[in-house]
């Protein structure tokens, strides 16, 4: 009996221990993560409403973090992260609706309106050619608060490995879905599906893109929009990407870059001007801009493309004002006609905004890490404007 309680008591002291230590830790974060923006130029009205998702790497630990202007809120830890920060609204003004559905933004539409969901067939790997799969649409009638679901069969019968859905968009009435399938050889396709809400028919499955692969060339299907956008998107743009398979590095030799008019359903090529193929960093969309920027030691490089136009406007160049400690752009994100870059300057990140329309240069601020000394590495994933 004595030894019973002795181990009673040594595993209470243990658990005591383990708890004191845990909220100590907790604690500790909860001080470590103090960021605020310090402005180096420009409007602080253009931050002031504004809510950075970021990615925080201390060592080999992650965690999310919501920074705005003047705070930051530590989320929780990556790997215990249940319910994506876009989604929580959602789940909050629909719960009924959004029960049980997978938090995939590609499968979403939202306007005034509606909200569409679409589930993408399961276990693709088991469809052999000749069998097909079915669309799958629940829609939400945020006025009247009705849900109306339908399931309507596809009419292709390719075998593949992998169909998932890259963007959603619905004009009068036609819901237009991109598809993309992938096989196990590596090749892909891309369709356009167009599905009438009303009549809760399947009007057509075109396809817009094949990449295959061979033994000297792999090709392959890269989309651009931005996935956080639930809403209209009037341009799909995307390339088609060639790999040099003899190359160690399997670099890429060729990408021809296309935009699809969701609203007539016409292509357009994009022509890259000359050596931009070679100095991309990070590609963006929003609404009718493509925008693609790089970063040297020296400066920042923005090029942006006119959709509906079809031309490029003149670079955007600004010089750093501090050394750059990689050549190389941090994160970058557009919303509204923004864009928004980070970058790392010695022990800090500055973040840069741009009117995207205007090419200027909104806003310029420093990322102060107020209490922690030791080195970190930050990564924004999304931004959101907040109510005002």
């Amino acid at each position: 009996m004595k030894k019973y309680w002795q181990l009673l008591l040594i595993a209470g002291i243990i658990v005591v221990t383990f708890t004191v230590h845990y909220i100590q830790v907790v604690n500790a974060k909860d001080k470590e993560y103090d960021f605020t923006f310090e402005k180096i130029s420009g409007d602080d009205k253009y931050i002031d409403s504004l809510m950075f998702e970021t990615s925080v790497e201390y060592g080999i630990g992650y965690n999310l973090l919501l920074i705005s202007k003047d705070e930051s809120t530590l989320i929780e830890s990556i790997h215990n992260r249940t319910v994506p920060i876009r989604f929580q609204r959602l789940i909050d003004e629909h719960k009924s609706f959004m029960r049980g559905k997978a938090f995939i933004e590609n499968n979403y539409f939202e306007d005034d309106m509606k909200l569409i969901y679409m589930n993408e067939p399961e276990e693709g790997w088991k469809i052999k050619e000749g069998d097909t799969y079915s669309y799958e649409v629940d829609i939400l009638d945020k006025v009247k608060d009705e849900k109306t679901s339908f399931t309507i069969e596809s009419q292709l019968k390719n075998r593949y490995n992998w169909v998932f859905y890259n963007d959603i968009t619905v004009i009068d009435n036609e819901l237009k879905l991109i598809v993309k399938q992938m096989d196990n050889d590596g090749s892909e396709k891309m369709y356009q599906v167009i599905i009438d809400l009303k009549k809760q028919q399947l009007l057509s499955e075109t396809l817009l893109e094949e990449a295959t692969t061979d033994d000297t060339t792999r090709r392959s299907i890269d989309s651009y929009n931005s996935y956080s956008n639930l809403g209209h998107e009037k341009y799909h743009v995307y390339s088609i990407n060639s790999f040099d398979l003899k190359s160690p590095e399997q670099d890429i030799f060729s990408r021809q870059f296309s935009a699809l008019n969701t609203e007539t359903n016409e292509i357009t090529d994009i022509q890259l001007p000359e050596g931009l193929d070679q100095n991309m960093q990070s590609i963006e969309v929003d609404d009718n801009y493509l925008v693609i920027a790089y970063s040297t030691k020296e400066e920042i490089v923005i090029y942006r493309y006119n959709i509906g136009q079809q031309r490029w406007l003149e670079p955007i160049t600004v010089p750093y004002s501090e050394k750059v400690l990689i050549p190389e752009l941090n994160s970058t994100a557009t919303l509204n006609g923004k864009f928004y870059v980070m970058t790392e300057v010695n022990s800090d990140f500055i973040l840069k905004i741009f009117d995207i329309e205007q090419g200027t240069l909104l806003y310029e601020g420093k990322l102060i890490n107020n209490n922690v000394e030791q080195k970190y590495y930050i990564h924004i994933t999304d931004v959101y404007e907040l109510e005002k």
